[in-house]
């Protein structure tokens, strides 16, 4: 298990050619998430064994008890053998196994993810896709589903290399045929669909999201959908502390994308001066989106 010095890196995608398939922007050190640590481990691993341990064959009931000792008895992922993907496969995609058995693993995926080894399972899961895959139906999904893997993306912002990992650009076909998808194109579904969510907590989850999002270097597009979901967002009467995430969001997608988004921003409304005097912090980040908003021109 890494120690608190070392950090663990996914090594960047490569196509065929070798050419990388990460966003080509210029790195800049990590910057910790919105995360959320209110976890009792002990039972939500409890919870996954009572829900599946009777439909598990012998090779699964084996990764539960590598389960215990990576969360229980917090000895790494390292001792996850390499059938733990195919055992998340079982959970996430067998449709007679239980929602509460997919809730209980996102938990103690969310509870994994504050350490850097997190990344090796998610390294696992780069051929066969199947957490994005699994993701990529947020919206068709049981409201606690959304919610714990809402939950789940904002706590892979904890590190460094699995946040890189949310971001991976390099696509693959969508089960079932539809346009091929990519893990950032996951990510901002996640993003807007749980903003834009019919629970509280959803709501909280999307707007982390988008504050996590903001901290990196992402394509216009990508800036684009998200301002869009957050604009929605703003015509209601949300509170304090998520007006100040999505604010923060919406100013830095502005400097990314400085044409499309700050018009889309005139466009569609509201206009951010609509939370003036809302705290002083927010009015902080006010003020140098409408002078974007000044310098830009409708068309």
């Amino acid at each position: 298990m890494a120690g608190a010095e070392e950090q663990i890196e996914i090594p960047t995608e490569v196509a065929d050619g070798g050419e990388p398939l990460m966003p080509k922007k210029e790195k800049k050190p990590h910057e910790k998430g919105i995360t959320f640590r209110d976890f009792d481990h002990v039972k939500d691993f409890e919870d996954l064994v009572r829900t599946i341990v009777t439909l598990c064959n012998g090779e699964e009931q084996e990764r539960l008890r590598e389960m215990e000792d990576w969360i229980v008895k917090n000895e790494g992922t390292w001792v996850l053998a390499e059938g733990f993907n195919n055992f998340l496969g079982s959970v996430f995609h067998k449709a007679d196994w239980p929602s509460e058995g997919r809730i209980a693993m996102m938990r103690l995926l969310s509870y994994g993810a504050e350490q850097d080894d997190i990344v090796l399972i998610l390294h696992m899961d780069r051929k066969d896709h199947i957490v994005m895959n699994y993701a990529q139906q947020f919206d068709r999904l049981p409201i606690g589903e959304q919610e714990s893997l809402a939950m789940l993306f904002c706590n892979l912002f904890e590190t460094a290399s699995a946040s890189e990992w949310l971001l991976y650009i390099s696509e693959w076909d969508a089960p079932g045929g539809g346009l091929p998808i990519s893990n950032i194109r996951v990510t901002t579904k996640v993003a807007v669909n749980a903003l834009l969510g019919d629970t509280p907590a959803l709501v909280d989850y999307g707007s982390a999201l988008m504050a996590n999002l903001a901290t990196k270097e992402v394509f216009d597009d990508v800036c684009s959908e998200l301002a869009m979901a957050i604009l929605q967002f703003f015509q209601g009467k949300p509170p304090e502390e998520q007006v100040f995430r999505c604010m923060k969001a919406l100013g830095k997608f502005c400097s990314i994308a400085s044409r499309e988004v700050p018009q889309l921003v005139k466009m569609i409304g509201p206009e951010p001066s609509k939370f003036s005097g809302m705290s002083p912090r927010v009015d902080e980040l006010i003020q140098p989106i409408m002078a974007r908003l000044a310098a830009v021109p409708m068309f």
